[in-house]
């Protein structure tokens, strides 16, 4: 197998190690889109639509070590990226990754109320019926909006 260094002496497959750059480019693609457009534009620009009604979510195996790759490059190009990669950025590349490869993909918002009043927000991805980004935090949080490619 031909393997290749990655940053911090990580040796990756040079596949896998493909994958993780093309994270970290569409990370920096999400980045700079949400910033200069308003975010309708933007999440249209980035060919993800508003779903109306509840959103399909297919269960299946067939792609699932696939879809399971593209949430490890997204987590590796988040963490040597030379800017906070934050949620949606990380649903959004991971979103644009898996529809270039033909998968449907869902880009979930939601919020949660703080112990202190205060509202956070977070953003997740699913393909598949399978947790792509934000895992880990997503139980806390109400879904309020779903985009779908």
């Amino acid at each position: 197998m031909n393997t290749r260094k990655l940053w911090r002496g990580l040796t990756l497959p040079v596949s896998e190690l493909w994958l993780a750059a093309e994270a970290l480019a569409l990370l920096a693609v999400a980045r700079i889109v949400l910033i200069l457009l308003p975010f309708r534009i933007a999440m249209r620009w980035l060919g993800l639509r508003l779903e109306r009604g509840g959103s399909e979510e297919m269960d299946g195996v067939a792609g699932a070590p696939f879809v399971l790759s593209v949430a490890d490059a997204v987590r590796r190009g988040a963490s040597v990226a030379p800017f906070r990669a934050v949620c949606l950025q990380q649903a959004v590349a991971a979103a644009l990754m898996l529809r270039r490869r033909g998968h449907a993909v869902q880009v979930y918002f939601g919020v949660a109320k703080e112990r202190d009043g205060t509202m956070t927000a977070h953003a997740w991805s699913r393909c598949r019926g399978i947790l792509v980004t934000g895992g880990k935090q997503m139980p806390r949080y109400q879904p309020i909006s779903v985009f779908v490619t």
